[in-house]
């Protein structure tokens, strides 16, 4: 069973179609699962609407994620392989921890 986008998810993939992916609409994607990792969090997608992509990993550029409880912030990576978004990452800047609660956060 999918879920839909968090608040924090959707914005993190705007800004980084925004910079790559001219055109990309999240309005179809979805979330097959969420996978914490104790440092970081792989977000496992599907793209509804089979939007073809040019495969890599794509970052939100000179961008950093803060998170309340989280120090020195968090960095984001999209996946893409075989022409779809495969996963967002959410990694942990640091020997800190996170226990993968979405808690008031900005991108700076």
């Amino acid at each position: 069973m999918s879920s839909e986008l968090s608040s924090l998810e959707r914005a993190l993939i705007e800004i980084i179609a925004s910079e790559h992916w001219p055109g990309f609409r999240t309005d179809r994607l979805r979330v097959v699962r969420r996978d914490s990792t104790g440092a970081g969090m792989y977000i496992e997608l599907d793209d509804e609407a089979a939007q073809p992509l040019p495969d890599g990993t794509f970052a939100a550029q000179g961008r950093l994620l803060e998170m309340d409880g989280v120090p020195s912030g968090l960095a984001v990576l999209a996946d893409v392989s075989g022409g779809r978004i495969n996963h967002l990452e959410l990694a942990v800047y640091g020997n800190e921890g996170w226990d993968g609660v979405e808690r008031p956060w900005r991108i700076t």
